[in-house]
């Protein structure tokens, strides 16, 4: 197996003892070897050395000023990388591999409501694939993005409307994986609801809003991104209506599970938020 950056197998064994999950540890090796790769190419003092002690602050944050001007990547995608650089170099230090912290200066810049909430719906795939987040946390924000609220996909008998629903395939690769976490609980509690509790207390199996906030609150401090039902919810649909500004709105109506007055609200919302745009472009 060909080696994509240096001690990349004592460092991926590294990350294994420490319990990472096999998709955390892909997303290690694709952002070091994307490095490493780009030093190769564009540093001239490292592609001549190999060295690893050739390697300064300026490098690295040219690397991260590269991915976000040609690469426009977001600032959360910036944290992310910037997280994985970090860990690798200390990795190298406290085993006394280098002597200095590339990145020990380099902070992760903090995100701002708006980019928190407004793109969020467009991370959805790299959501459902990250295995770090507990299946609760992804089924929400894949039901938040076909359309319901909270409220709605907690309801009793919620599960029937999934037949009504079209999902591409990395959606239906979680779901398969959902399935297998939750039919035990529904054999266990004699119910094809989605939202169970993971162990009996009382009577009612299903998972109440505050037990599904505690799921979404550990996540969210994982990512970076707060993750508030409500908050979620509007932005999914001013995003949503942004995307389909010439759409039929009856056929907006059906996707979003709208009545005539919920689309003249967010309608609303959305040319309030146009607006304040404009202002500041200005």
């Amino acid at each position: 197996m060909s080696t994509h950056f240096p001690y990349e197998k004592s460092f991926i064994k590294h990350l294994t003892t420490d319990g990472k999950h096999p998709k955390t540890i892909d997303q290690y090796q694709l952002t070091l070897a994307d490095f490493f790769n780009y030093e190769q190419h564009f540093n001239q003092t490292f592609a001549a050395s190999g060295l690893l002690a050739d390697l300064t602050e300026n490098d690295i944050q040219a690397y991260l000023d590269m991915l976000k001007t040609q690469r426009a990547y977001q600032q959360s995608t910036l944290n992310k990388n910037l997280s994985n650089l970090n860990v690798y170099f200390n990795y190298l230090f406290e085993h006394r591999v280098i002597t200095t912290l590339p990145t020990f200066a380099i902070k992760g810049q903090p995100l701002t409501a708006t980019q928190t909430s407004a793109d969020w719906p467009e991370q959805l795939p790299a959501l459902l694939a990250n295995d770090d987040l507990h299946v609760y946390t992804r089924l929400f924000l894949l039901l938040t993005c076909k359309g319901y609220p909270v409220s709605t996909m907690l309801a009793p008998n919620f599960y029937q409307q999934l037949t009504q629903l079209d999902f591409s395939s990395e959606e239906q690769t979680f779901l398969s994986k959902f399935n297998q976490f939750i039919q035990p609980l529904q054999a266990q509690f004699a119910t094809k609801d989605l939202f169970l509790k993971t162990r009996q207390r009382g009577d009612d199996p299903h998972l109440t809003l505050a037990a599904l906030h505690k799921y979404l609150t550990g996540d969210g401090q994982r990512l970076g991104l707060p993750l508030k039902p409500t908050s979620l919810y509007q932005s999914f649909v001013l995003w949503y209506l942004r995307q389909h500004r010439s759409t039929d709105p009856a056929e907006i109506m059906q996707t979003l599970h709208f009545d005539l007055t919920s689309l003249g609200y967010y309608q609303n919302l959305l040319r309030q938020q146009d607006l304040r745009a404009l202002r500041q472009q200005r």
